[in-house]
């Protein structure tokens, strides 16, 4: 399972990059943070970020700030909040995705946001079932 989501985690830096507006590396990265919970998450946070802003010929380094700001909170209240649930997964990937949008200048914040978070979900709830299916074997 992991291997597949560092997968999609690639798949998204490139269609993030080249393609799409949405926050797609954002998402994935929380959906790993959450599944992984390790330190080794800001290390992947920071390298995903520079690429992207190499590849979106952005300032190098202010994405990767971004990204590790998010994986730390993220790990900073692992233990105080339940990770593994559908209200956090709704709630970071809708603030973290709007902070995003807001602070790199992307046009019409919100509707995108809104967009993000129902992605991550729909990722979040494909990653359950399918932990769950492996566990059960």
């Amino acid at each position: 399972m992991i291997i597949s989501l560092f997968i999609l985690l690639l798949f998204s830096l490139f269609f993030e990059g080249v393609l799409s507006a949405l926050p797609l590396v954002l998402i994935c990265l929380i959906c790993l943070t959450i599944s992984i919970r390790n330190s080794f998450m800001l290390f992947i946070a920071f390298i995903t970020g520079f690429i992207l802003d190499a590849f979106a010929l952005r300032p190098l380094g202010g994405t990767s700030i971004f990204f590790l700001s998010v994986i730390f909170l993220i790990l900073l209240y692992q233990r105080k909040y339940e990770l593994n649930s559908y209200p956090f997964i709704l709630i970071s990937a809708f603030v973290s995705s709007f902070f995003f949008l807001f602070i790199f200048g992307y046009g019409s914040a919100l509707p995108r946001a809104i967009e993000s978070t129902c992605i991550a979900v729909i990722l979040f709830a494909i990653m359950r079932i399918t932990f769950r299916l492996n566990t059960q074997d």
